[in-house]
């Protein structure tokens, strides 16, 4: 980390990740974005785009700490990545997984799935809410402990904690999110496959919301899915009779699918090699986003809570 000047621009579509977009010529990919009603293009390096400032910044924090998430967690996150894509693109199906490298993938994956500003959002304001949030046995346990100067009940107590302390318990809460064992542990398992697309079928698209995925990871027809460069698409299952039929489909009709669902998915912006498929880009821009899993977890929360309660 560079002390004197901690980076405040924070990737949530990481760099490494675009670059397999860009233009051998110019170094550049091609962005679409939406800001008003019609579509915006124009050509940007992968490391000036999909960012937000201070998007991970600890609140209540000195400056030289405030950007540890993105360091500290964001940064290895996506050159351990970085690194099992590589692998992906030498080896394709025979990648040589290791017990460092596959993690590594699965932990990317589900990094995209949480890490976006609307993502970010969501949890920050679920945090606040919850944290002074207590219960019978929890405000019993503070009550045996309490000493006379402390604040009368533990939801008193927790409310009264510094904001860089609150924050620093978020973010405890969010890396325990991205290496969910429950959601992480059924993408690690899965079957993997990296599917190469032929000359005729028109070149993959990326977005701000890139991934593709049913509802339910576990079940007959259950998967998830990456474009990971305009010509390889990484698909995970557990059905290898999904999968088989995948790699068997018309490619055609599966690249534009694919696209579909991510031009569709998209909240800020879409990317390509070129501009060849404006057109498909205009018509589909955000037209569909998917549920995102955030607001999935914290509904959960809330309901585990209200159920204790009542």
């Amino acid at each position: 980390m560079n002390l004197a000047n901690p980076p405040t621009k924070h990737h949530y579509i990481p760099a490494f990740y675009l670059r397999r977009w860009r233009d051998p010529g110019d170094g550049k990919v091609t962005e679409f974005t939406k800001p008003y009603k019609a579509i915006a293009v124009k050509r940007v390096t992968p490391e000036g785009t999909g960012y937000e400032e201070r998007l991970y910044e600890l609140r209540g924090y000195e400056p030289l700490l405030a950007q540890q998430v993105e360091e500290r967690f964001f940064k290895p996150v996506d050159t351990w990545a970085s690194n099992s894509l590589d692998l992906i693109e030498r080896h394709g199906h025979q990648a040589p997984w290791t017990s460092h490298s596959r993690p590594a993938w699965t932990r990317f994956i589900l990094s995209l799935l949480l890490r976006c500003p609307e993502d970010i959002e969501v949890f920050r304001e679920w945090w606040h809410e919850d944290f002074s949030r207590t219960d019978e046995e929890s405000e019993a346990r503070y009550q045996s402990a309490r000493g006379s100067d402390d604040p009368k009940t533990f939801s008193e107590y927790l409310a009264g904690q510094s904001l860089a302390k609150k924050e620093r318990h978020q973010f405890e809460i969010f890396y325990s999110l991205v290496d969910d064992a429950s959601v992480g542990g059924k993408i690690n398992n899965m079957h993997w496959r990296i599917l190469q697309t032929p000359a005729r079928a028109p070149m993959l698209l990326t977005s701000d919301r890139p991934i593709i995925r049913t509802d339910s990871l576990a079940g007959a027809g259950g998967h998830i899915a990456l474009p990971i460069g305009p010509r390889l698409l990484f698909i995970g299952s557990h059905d290898t009779n999904f999968l088989k039929s995948i790699l068997k489909a018309d490619q055609v009709a599966l690249v534009k699918e694919c696209n579909r669902q991510v031009v569709e998915s998209a909240a800020r912006f879409v990317y390509g090699l070129d501009e060849s498929q404006r057109r498909f880009v205009e018509n589909r821009f955000g037209k569909s986003p998917q549920p995102r899993l955030m607001e999935s977890i914290v509904q959960r929360r809330r309901d585990s809570v209200s159920e204790r309660h009542q």
